[in-house]
């Protein structure tokens, strides 16, 4: 499915299901002014053809369920798509891409503890037919997961009213303490963030009332949030890049909390780096990245220096292997 298949309703569609993934589409439907029959067609052709993914984002920072590093990857000349590949096929990836710049290779991997941290970056990525060196930089921070990003496809009052209050997007909250029940619930929402009360209750084991209890209580503790996953080239923005900065260390939580009110930027965080801040930003071309970079980052103070690359190609999203 390319750019030019989607029009000016499906990309309003996803852009209603980016802020809220479990609206009815009865109120979805009435938020954007359409017919239900209408909008609950155009949202299973969308995932029937794979191009839309409802699912979850859990905060492993927050749950205690590993740690995020980002891995910058350097290949042999003409390895780029099969090493991508192999990294896809991991089940520890959430995010694989080919870039330009330094690094032929942007992965995001979360692994289980710190030992198995170092078991992935000094013994498994090594035997990777392909990687010349790899930079691994863990992840203090998710200040703006691509949860709390949508589409700028909406009116504000169409936003505001597709918008759930069962989350807060971006929000800081401590740590939470998962239950044991907890973990079946997220993999089934990671499976499908749509599951209805019903069905969630019936692979759970328990009634409808308590499956729904617990997913509010996960959602509104920041452990697990919704995401409508689908290519930002299909709603508009043929440019994908990611930008790596460096900053003064008492600028670092100013500037990453004016780069996650912006729109273009579908993802911001902190790693362990001299660069420490990370974001993604989706724009309609390459004159948009150029006022980006000289009009939104020249002009933050405290910001020394950043170095862009574009996405090429994804391989893997949100754990889910692009085909």
């Amino acid at each position: 499915m390319d750019s030019d298949s989607l029009d000016d309703l499906d990309r309003r569609i996803v852009a209603a299901l980016q802020i809220n993934p479990r609206i009815p589409y009865g109120a979805l439907a009435g938020a954007l002014g359409e017919v239900e029959r209408t909008v609950s067609r155009r949202v299973q052709r969308l995932i029937d053809a794979e191009a839309l993914r409802l699912t979850a984002f859990v905060d492993e920072l927050r749950t205690g369920l590993g740690q995020a590093v980002n891995i910058r990857v350097r290949v042999q000349p003409g390895s780029v798509d099969q090493v991508a590949e192999a990294l896809s096929l991991r089940g520890d990836t959430r995010w694989v891409a080919a870039v330009t710049g330094d690094a032929d290779i942007s992965c995001e991997l979360v692994a289980d503890g710190r030992a198995a941290l170092h078991r992935v970056v000094a013994e498994e990525l090594p035997c990777i037919a392909g990687i010349r060196s790899t930079r691994s930089y863990p992840v203090l921070r998710h200040v703006k997961p691509t949860t709390a990003w949508h589409a700028d496809h909406l009116t504000p009052e169409e936003a505001a009213r597709v918008a759930s209050t069962t989350t807060a997007p971006g929000q800081r909250r401590p740590p939470i303490d998962l239950q044991p029940t907890d973990q079946a619930l997220i993999g089934l929402l990671v499976e499908n963030a749509r599951y209805g009360w019903v069905e969630l209750a019936e692979h759970l084991g328990v009634v409808p009332a308590t499956a729904r209890r617990w997913t509010e209580r996960l959602l509104a503790g920041g452990a697990v949030a919704l995401r409508a996953e689908i290519e930002p080239e299909l709603l508009g923005y043929a440019v994908e890049a990611e930008l790596w900065m460096e900053s003064a260390p008492s600028a670092i939580e100013p500037v990453t909390a004016a780069l996650a009110d912006h729109p273009a930027v579908r993802y911001c965080g902190v790693v362990v780096s001299g660069q420490a801040v990370n974001i993604h930003v989706v724009l309609p071309g390459m004159e948009d990245l150029f006022d980006f970079q000289v009009n939104v980052l020249g002009r933050l103070p405290g910001l020394v220096r950043s170095e862009a690359t574009l996405v090429t190609r994804a391989h893997k999203r949100g754990f889910v292997v692009k085909t």
